[in-house]
């Protein structure tokens, strides 16, 4: 008898940006990270990688605060972890770098 249930994880992380143009360029950060991936952007940015999928979202939360959603969900834990890894170290390198570049500017 086989087990035909799947284990899928999802891994959701939610961070708070200073303005769109933070969000815009860790989309564009992504999107040049994952060049070799197929991708899928319309309201979000869908990425496919090997059994599973990340989604990188912008949204207002009640007090008009724009957050960034990030959602990693796959069939490996391990994959998975890595993925969002990653993403939040793209995530950190574009805040260290609006930043330099506003201490620049100012």
């Amino acid at each position: 008898m086989y087990n035909t249930t799947l284990s899928i994880f999802e891994l959701i992380k939610i961070e708070p940006v200073k303005s769109i143009e933070v969000y815009n360029r860790f989309i564009n950060w992504v999107t040049g990270e994952f060049d070799l991936y197929l991708k899928n952007k319309s309201k979000e940015l869908k990425v496919y990688f090997p059994n599973g999928w990340f989604s990188i979202g912008c949204f207002k939360n009640e007090n008009q605060q724009i957050n960034i959603k990030i959602k990693v969900k796959g069939k490996s834990k391990i994959a998975c972890q890595k993925i969002m890894n990653q993403l939040e170290l793209i995530y950190h390198h574009v805040l260290r770098f609006t930043e330099s570049n506003n201490v620049n500017l100012g």
